[in-house]
C-alpha cells in the first residue's frame, strides 16, 4: 500500500479480497500512529499463528492506546465489511496474504461533547473525559478516513455540500496548525476538495469554472475568519467530530442482513448501535422495531443451521433476554455470525458485566485468563482500596489487576496493619517476553501468576519497609464495578418506531409487587426473606379503553386466580416454546427456563408457589385476545 497523506482517506479503493503487496504476510493498518510522516502506519506479521487480541495490544502499543480504552477496538476485514472476533486465529503462511484494519468499534454518542458523559470516578470533583487524546486522534484519523470516503454522507447532493465545507474548513485548520504553518501557504499547498469526499470532488468538478472559483472564494473567507480564533488542533478535532456526527444523523451503527429460520418473510435488517440497542426491520422498510438493550440480554448462542435435515453453512444465533423471549436469526455465514456475536458480546461487557461473555466462540482470551487467575482488569488505585475495604480490609487481603498504563504488568495491592492502622501497598508484576512472571525487584520468575501468588502466600513480603503477608485473593464478582469506562449523564428516550408513541415489551397483566428470589435482586446483594409468610401488594394497570382504573391492593400470600379477570388471566398451564404472531412478523418465542439458584442464596421456589413472582405471559402483546380460562 502506498503511503498516504491528508489528501487522501487512508484506503482509497478498497478490493473485496484480502490481498497485501507482500505474500506471507499480515499487515495491520492503523489509520493514526504518533511520530510517523502520513500519520497512519502499518504492524507487519510474518510467518505463525496470532490471535486477533494479540494484534490489537500490538497495535495499541504502536498508537499509545492504554489498556482502559483497548476495549473500544476490534480489527475489521479490509472492506469494512466484517469483523473479527478476539479470540480469533490468524495463520500466516507462504500462501497467504491477509490485510485487517485495526478500528473503534464500540462507540456511545456524546462521548467527544462536553459535560454530556465523563469517566466513572469514585470522587465526583475528580471527574475527566471519557476519552482521552489519543483515543481522539485516533477517532478523529477513522471518522476523517470515513467521510472522505464517502461511508458518512449516503446521497451527495448540494444540500450537505455547506456542511461538507464547513468540515473542510475545520480540516484545513486542523492541518495549518498541527504543520505549523501560515493559512495562507496552507490554502496554496492543500486543495480544499482534498478535504472533501471524492463523490463531492466530482459533482464540483463538474460545475463550471466561475462556480468553482465562487465556492473557493468563499472556503478561504472562512478559513481566514475562523482562523482568526485563538485555538489548537484537538478542539478542532472534536469540533470535527461533533458536527460529523450531526452530518452523519443515525450515529455509529452497524446493520446485518438476516433471516428468520422457518420463515418465509424478506430479509431481516437487524440494527446495533450503542445508544439504542438492538432493532430489526424489513429489508425496504424503515419503520424500525425495538427487541432490547445490551443489560437485557441474558444467553446468546450459536447453532449450525440445516436444510432437510442437513447441514448448511448458514448459522442461527439465538438471544435470550432476562425475561426469556427469544429471537433467532440466521446468517448466510459464520463469519457474520461471529461479527454480529461479538458485536453484542462487546456492547455487554461495557454497559453490564466487564468480566462476562456469552459463548467460548467470541470469548475474549485475555479475559479468560483473568477469570483463571481472578485477576480484575485495569482498574484505579482508587477502586482497588474501594473494594478491599468493601471485603472487609481484614490484613492480608489482596487483590490483583491489570495495570491501566502497561499491557505487560500487573498490580497487587495488599491490606497490611500498621501501628497508624490499615494500609495498603502496592506490588508491581511484570511479563516478559516469554511469558514468566516476577515481582519487580525480585530475579525469581514463575509460569503463571497462581503460582507466584500461591508461593508468596508462604513468604514474607517487603513493601516500603512494612513486613506482609498474602493471604486471600479477592477475585471480580459478577456485575460488580470494575471502574467502568464512562457513566451516561443523559437518559436514553424510549426506543419507538418513527412516528409512533414508546412501545413496550411487556403485556400489561396483574404483577406482584413483592418478589420471590429473583436474579437481580440477588445481583445487586438485596436482601429478601420469606416472602410466603407475608403480605404482598397487588397492582394492576389501568386499561382506558375498557374503563378499568389502575388499583394496588394488599392480598394475601399469594395470589388467588379467582381475582384475575377472565381475559387477563396467565395459566401457569401454558407450555413451553409456544410460538404466537407478533407485530412485525418477528417469530419471538416465550419458554420456561430453569435458572440454577444463585450462589449463596436459597434455590427459587417451584413453579406455581406462592412465594414466586406470579407468572405472567411474555408472548402476548397489548391488544392481542388473552388465553382462555383454564378449568
Amino acid at each position: 500500500m502506498a503511503p498516504l497523506g491528508e489528501d487522501t482517506p487512508l484506503m482509497g479503493h478498497c478490493s473485496s479480497s484480502l490481498s497485501s503487496t507482500e505474500a506471507g504476510t499480515l499487515q495491520v493498518h492503523m489509520y493514526h500512529q504518533p511520530g510517523t510522516p502520513n500519520s497512519s502506519g502499518t504492524l507487519t506479521f510474518s510467518f505463525g499463528e496470532y490471535l486477533a487480541e494479540e494484534l490489537c495490544v500490538a497495535a495499541a502499543k504502536a498508537c499509545g492506546i492504554l489498556p482502559v480504552c483497548h476495549c473500544l477496538f476490534a480489527l475489521a476485514t479490509e472492506d469494512l465489511s466484517s469483523w473479527f472476533p478476539p479470540n480469533h486465529v490468524f495463520t500466516v503462511s507462504d500462501a497467504t496474504s491477509l490485510v485487517v484494519v485495526y478500528r473503534i468499534r464500540f462507540l456511545f454518542p456524546n462521548w467527544c461533547g462536553p459535560g454530556k458523559s465523563q469517566r466513572f470516578q469514585l470522587l465526583q470533583d475528580r471527574a475527566s473525559a471519557v476519552l482521552d487524546q489519543p483515543v481522539i486522534d485516533y477517532l478523529f484519523a477513522q471518522s476523517r478516513s470515513d467521510f472522505l470516503r464517502g461511508l458518512v454522507v449516503g446521497a451527495l447532493s448540494w444540500q450537505t455540500l455547506e456542511a461538507c465545507l464547513c468540515l473542510a474548513v475545520l480540516d484545513m485548520l486542523r492541518i495549518a496548525k498541527e504543520s505549523r504553518q501560515s493559512l495562507g501557504r496552507t490554502f496554496s499547498c492543500v486543495s480544499y476538495k482534498s478535504c472533501l469526499p471524492e463523490g463531492l470532488r466530482d459533482q464540483i468538478q463538474q460545475r463550471g469554472f466561475l462556480t468553482r472559483k465562487r465556492i473557493r472564494r468563499k472556503f478561504g473567507q472562512s478559513l481566514r475568519r475562523l482562523g482568526a480564533c485563538q485555538t489548537d488542533a484537538r478542539y478542532l478535532k472534536i469540533k470535527y467530530l461533533l458536527d460529523l456526527a450531526r452530518l452523519q444523523g443515525a450515529g455509529a451503527e452497524e446493520c446485518f442482513c438476516v433471516r428468520f429460520p422457518g420463515a418465509a418473510a424478506p430479509e431481516t435488517l437487524i440494527h446495533v448501535a450503542g445508544e439504542s440497542g438492538v432493532f430489526w426491520s424489513h429489508s425496504g422498510d424503515e419503520t424500525r422495531q425495538p427487541f432490547c438493550d445490551f443489560p437485557e440480554i441474558a444467553d446468546i448462542g450459536i447453532k449450525q443451521a440445516s436444510r432437510d435435515s442437513q447441514p448448511v453453512e448458514n448459522r442461527v444465533v439465538t438471544i435470550t433476554k432476562t425475561d426469556n423471549r427469544l429471537l433467532e436469526l440466521e446468517f448466510p455465514s459464520l463469519r457474520e455470525a461471529l461479527s454480529f456475536v461479538s458485536l453484542l458480546d462487546g456492547y455487554y461487557r461495557l454497559t453490564a458485566d466487564a468480566h462476562h461473555y456469552f459463548c467460548k466462540e467470541v470469548a475474549p482470551p485475555r479475559l479468560l485468563e483473568d477469570l483463571e487467575n481472578r485477576c480484575h482488569g485495569p482498574i484505579s488505585s482508587e477502586f482497588a482500596v474501594h473494594k478491599l475495604k468493601a471485603a472487609g480490609s481484614s490484613p492480608g487481603l489482596c487483590l490483583l489487576r491489570r495495570s491501566p498504563q502497561d499491557f505487560d504488568s500487573y498490580l497487587l495491592t495488599v491490606c497490611v496493619e500498621t501501628a497508624l492502622g490499615m494500609d495498603y501497598k502496592r506490588c508491581l508484576i511484570r511479563k516478559d517476553p516469554d511469558g514468566g512472571y516476577g515481582l519487580s525487584g525480585v530475579a525469581r520468575r514463575f509460569g503463571s501468576l497462581r503460582e507466584l501468588l500461591g508461593t508468596y502466600q508462604h513468604c514474607s513480603l517487603q513493601a516500603d519497609g512494612v513486613a506482609m503477608r498474602l493471604a486471600d485473593c479477592c477475585p471480580p464478582r459478577p456485575k460488580g464495578t470494575v471502574n467502568p469506562l464512562l457513566v451516561h449523564a443523559y437518559t436514553r428516550t424510549p426506543r419507538a418506531a418513527p412516528g409512533l408513541g414508546a412501545h413496550s415489551w411487556q403485556a400489561p397483566w396483574d404483577v406482584q409487587l413483592t418478589p420471590g428470589p429473583l436474579p437481580p435482586q440477588e445481583d445487586k446483594k438485596i436482601v429478601h426473606g420469606n416472602v410466603s409468610a407475608k403480605k404482598v401488594l397487588l397492582a394492576r394497570e389501568g386499561d382506558a379503553a375498557g374503563r378499568s382504573p389502575p388499583f394496588i391492593k394488599l392480598s394475601d400470600p399469594g395470589v388467588s386466580i379467582t381475582v384475575l379477570a377472565p381475559e387477563r388471566e396467565c395459566p401457569p398451564r401454558v407450555g413451553a416454546g409456544l410460538s404466537l404472531p407478533q407485530q412485525g412478523g418477528a417469530p419471538f418465542r416465550a419458554r420456561h427456563r430453569k435458572t440454577p439458584p444463585p450462589r449463596d442464596t436459597a434455590p427459587p421456589p417451584p413453579q406455581g408457589s406462592p412465594t414466586g413472582m406470579l407468572w405472567r405471559s411474555q408472548a402476548w402483546k397489548p391488544g392481542l385476545p388473552g388465553p382462555k380460562r383454564a378449568l
